[in-house]
């Protein structure tokens, strides 16, 4: 996979991955313009979307009706270096049989980016 982020002034940048784009900013407090979510709020909302997505596609093929299936993030950034230090997530779905609720906690854990953050990568910035 490959994306680009390209600086488009102040705190603003643009992501392009695939066929789409999206802006990533700064609140105004931050030097920003708020036209975006921030890096750690576009980290969250992956965490997020992979474990909603996993979730989702897991009802589908058990037959559980994912109405209302939501997923909250919260986190607390501190420490040094600075980093994530903690991270919640909080998976809703209304329509879930008691009895499924341990496999849907496995499939929750068991998304990309739960995988990556639990887990660790390999990582190298090169400077062009």
């Amino acid at each position: 996979m490959r994306m680009k982020v390209r600086h488009e002034g102040g705190a603003r940048f643009t992501v392009c991955c695939r066929d789409h784009e999206v802006t990533m900013d700064q609140p105004e407090e931050n030097a920003g313009s708020n036209a975006g979510m921030t890096p750690p709020e576009f980290m969250a909302a992956s965490l997020a979307g992979c474990i909603g997505f996993y979730v989702a596609r897991y009802c589908e093929q058990a037959k559980i009706d994912p109405a209302g299936l939501e997923v909250d993030c919260d986190w607390q950034i501190g420490g040094e270096p600075r980093k994530f230090q903690r991270i919640e997530v909080a998976v809703t779905l209304p329509n879930m049989p008691e009895n499924r609720r341990k496999a849907v906690e496995r499939v929750a854990q068991s998304c990309l980016i739960h995988a990556t953050l639990q887990h660790g990568t390999e990582m190298d910035i090169r400077i062009n």
